[in-house]
């Protein structure tokens, strides 16, 4: 089965900007003008045999940050062009509030991965 994780942040990598796990920006860190993070909202074994999972489905959220607005009211489009064509499917995204603290606007998406193994 493939490692997800690696996955996610492959995948995301490929749009340029930096890619870290939601949370792990350190209180005191300055975060870049545009990034984005992701988050594993659960993993779950879809299906088994002989008691071993053979397919996985993992919900991932997705969420793009920037300084500049106009790269946030692409973002649905942009993180679709890039995690679709890798095999994630879109559940849903929304507008994240301005955050006045960093400066930042956001768009988060929930996205799900189905693995079979194979």
């Amino acid at each position: 089965m493939i490692d997800v994780y690696n996955h996610i942040f492959t995948t995301l990598s490929g749009l340029g900007y930096p890619v870290r796990e939601q949370g792990s920006y350190g209180e005191h860190e300055t975060l870049p003008e545009t990034h984005i993070t992701y988050f594993i909202l659960n993993q779950d074994d879809a299906s088994h045999a002989d008691n071993q999972p053979t397919s996985t489905t993992t919900a991932v959220q997705v969420a793009l940050y920037s300084k500049q607005p106009a790269i946030v009211q692409q973002a649905n489009q942009t993180l679709k062009a890039i995690m679709m064509p890798a095999g994630f499917l879109r559940a849903g995204g929304r507008n994240l509030p301005f955050d006045s603290d960093t400066g930042h606007y956001g768009y988060t998406s929930t996205y799900n991965f189905y693995d079979l193994e194979g």
